[in-house]
This record gives structure tokens, C-alpha cells and sequence, in this order.
């Protein structure tokens, strides 16, 4: 159950990336300079790579699904979330925000305050913890 889980979340977590980041908000966004479309773009190709070696981890070859690989594709999704998180606390040094520069009406709606990325995050990382420690209980995925 575990190896199920962490693949649904990778996959979810390519496609969430490709459109949010691909999208009228990010590389699309004309208001953008042109090398900040280039870096949404790179994220975009970026996640897709390593998000795929983790899936091939868990399901291709004679040791898919061992604690290793599955141990290996946890970290490749920890270092994504967490570096988010890293990112957003960050971000006001450097002038950045979290939220997109658009005017409110806009704006996609947040919940509590936070933004789409945030909610998701938040809501990736119990869900991974807990597939990693399903996946350490039984020794294997």
C-alpha cells in the first residue's frame, strides 16, 4: 500500500507542477521576465526527472520496491517539499512572495491564508510520512 501511495502522490505532484507552473500564472505570465519563465519551465522539467527516477525506484528492476529505493524516493519528495517551505521563508529576502503578482480579483482563492502551494504541501507531507512508515514496518513496500 505503501509504494501505491508515494506513486500517486509523485504523479500528482508532476501534473500539479506542469500546470501550475506552465500556467497563466508562471511561465505563461507576460508580466514575468523572461528568465524567471525560463526557471518555472526548468521546475517543470526538473520535477518531471526526479520525480520519474523515484517512480522507476519503486517499480522498475529486480530490487523495485525495496526499503533502499523506496527510502531514496521518500528523500526525492522531501527535498521537493521541504525546499518549497525553504523557498517561501526565503523569498521576501530576495523581493520574491509566494502568492503570484496579480491583481486580487485575479488571484486564486486561498484557504486560511494560504495559497494552493502551501495547502498541497501541507497536506503531501503527512500523507508521504505516512507511506514511508508503512513501507518501514513491513521492511519493503
Amino acid at each position: 500500500m505503501g509504494r501505491i501511495t508515494l506513486t500517486v502522490v509523485l504523479v500528482l505532484m508532476i501534473l500539479a507542477t506542469a500546470i501550475a507552473d506552465l500556467g497563466f500564472m508562471h511561465a505563461s505570465n507576460s508580466a514575468w521576465p523572461p528568465h524567471a519563465r525560463m526557471h518555472a519551465i526548468w521546475n517543470v522539467v526538473h520535477v518531471t526527472g526526479t520525480h520519474g527516477l523515484a517512480l522507476a525506484l519503486l517499480w522498475i528492476g529486480p530490487n523495485a520496491g525495496s526499503i533502499v529505493r523506496v527510502r531514496i524516493a521518500v528523500g526525492i519528495v522531501l527535498a521537493f517539499v521541504l525546499g518549497f517551505f525553504v523557498a517561501a521563508a526565503l523569498a521576501p529576502a530576495f523581493g520574491g512572495s509566494v502568492h503570484p503578482d496579480l491583481p486580487p480579483a485575479e488571484r486564486p482563492p486561498t484557504l486560511f491564508g494560504l495559497d494552493g502551494n502551501a495547502l498541497g504541501f501541507l497536506l503531501v507531507l503527512p500523507i508521504v510520512l505516512l507511506a514511508w512508515r508503512s513501507c518501514e514496518r513491513r521492511g519493503q513496500a
